[in-house]
């Protein structure tokens, strides 16, 4: 991992002049605007640009309410349930509905070849039954017999590879849902330091009104960054329930913001009139933004803390830094090109060469088995290559994170630090903010 690198280095980071023309967006019979204009050849900027041509307000308006919502988040991943009878239940994001048609073809190729061999089954010195297992002796099914010596020995490589492949593309699953959960982490780190610190009044014991503005300023903050960062590592995708999150990288997405009252007037013109700040860089300027109101509130005395505070908070911000760059760095450079190159190649030609190799060995049950092997083996090629796609951007169907989910966890843990000890079950001390020496020989005697 390079957490020096960009945070986003998958993303084109050049600047976007898009401008939206707002008119009435395409739909699919799922609800997913995406899926109308989206096709699997388009890079990153040119499905943006797409989906930025046909979005129209009332999909920004639903965007922006699950970008933007406190509570009710999604579930992170499809729940599922230990038992057979409901498993077996389940079509949408399972194997099957990424295997069928492929298993179909197989299923065809087979028929087709055993309603080639019927000539040599019905005539010739070698007859067989239409179950029964062809006669090796027959002329045609001998010259067969070679490509089910080869087959075995690629049955061997490719059962071994796939899983091998599996298990890594898991690994990588797992790698990057332990970041995407840091970095809620990470933000709730940074909230409960200042909350705890935050500058109280004395007869009270409620926070001052320059400790409630910083904790808002904190918490907007936080929410802003988490939802920018997570614009910039998504794209539009056929899979989308709605339109992308990565519109609020864009200046309409900004705009949608500015008008929920996500960020302020003076905000939004730092975050777009900077030339020098490109759209998939401003979060880092919100990151930025929530450091130095740190050491300023430290300076002015609204954080009580001595030194130690700060370079827990310090450390917690640069963790949180290197942590985005985990996830982008580790999403560019998920699997290398050849290794899933061969492994595609391995198993299509397994599938392919399938029906020729079993049926001098099961005759016409070879139909049968050669769609469940290509159910099983395609299917662990694409149950892989949907973990090495987590959020979805290269239309994976299955395993994909929630980002609303993530949004609206975070947006509910930016304020939950402060409100938790808004009010206190004692009177807290409030100390000086320097202690002359006179007062300390009097409080010494």
């Amino acid at each position: 991992k390079s957490p020096n690198q960009s945070l986003s280095p998958s993303m084109d980071d050049s600047p976007t002049p898009i401008r939206a023309s707002v008119h009435k967006a395409r739909h699919d019979d799922q609800g997913a605007p995406s899926a109308a204009f989206v096709n699997e050849t388009m890079n990153t900027r040119q499905r943006l640009a797409a989906m930025m041509s046909h979005v129209d307000q009332a999909g920004l308006d639903e965007m922006l309410d699950r970008a933007t919502k406190m509570g009710g988040a999604p579930r992170f991943i499809a729940r599922y349930r230990p038992q057979p009878h409901w498993l077996w239940q389940q079509w949408h994001g399972t194997v099957l509905q990424q295997t069928w048609k492929p298993a179909g073809v197989s299923i065809g190729v087979s028929l087709a070849l055993t309603f080639l061999m019927e000539a040599a089954r019905m005539s010739g010195d070698h007859r067989w039954t239409f179950f029964e297992v062809p006669d090796p002796n027959d002329r045609l099914v001998a010259r067969m017999r070679g490509f089910t010596t080869m087959w075995g020995y690629l049955l061997t490589m490719a059962t071994f590879v796939n899983s091998f492949f599996l298990s890594q593309a898991y690994g990588f699953w797992l790698a990057t849902k332990g970041n995407v959960r840091k970095v809620q982490g990470r933000l709730n780190d940074l909230g409960l330091l200042v909350a705890t610190h935050a500058q109280r009044d004395g007869t009270t014991g409620t926070f001052t009104n320059s400790s409630k503005e910083l904790l808002e300023d904190i918490a907007r903050w936080s929410r802003l960054f988490h939802l920018l960062f997570w614009s910039c590592q998504v794209r539009p995708a056929r899979n989308d329930e709605g339109v992308s999150f990565s519109v609020l990288r864009t200046e309409l997405g900004l705009k949608g913001l500015l008008s929920r009252n996500a960020i302020t007037e003076d905000e939004y013109r730092l975050l777009v009139d900077n030339a020098r700040l490109t759209e998939t860089q401003r979060h880092a300027a919100v990151l930025e933004w929530i450091i130095v109101r740190f050491a300023d509130a430290r300076k002015s005395g609204v954080l009580e803390g001595t030194f130690g505070l700060e370079s827990r908070f310090l450390e917690e911000a640069c963790k949180l830094r290197a942590v985005c760059a985990s996830i982008a760095d580790d999403a560019a450079g998920r699997m290398p090109l050849s290794y899933v190159h061969l492994v595609q190649l391995l198993v299509d030609t397994l599938v392919v060469l399938a029906p020729f190799a079993l049926y001098p060995k099961l005759g016409v049950l070879t139909a049968l088995l050669s769609g469940v092997l290509v159910i099983f083996y395609r299917g662990f090629l694409q149950l892989s290559k949907s973990f090495l796609d987590p959020f979805g951007n290269e239309d994976s169907l299955s395993e994909n994170f929630s980002i609303g989910c993530l949004l609206c966890e975070t947006n509910a843990g930016s304020v939950r630090w402060f409100n938790a000890i808004e009010e206190l079950p004692f009177k807290p001390t409030c100390y000086p903010k320097a202690t002359s020496p006179s007062l300390s020989a009097a409080d010494s005697e």
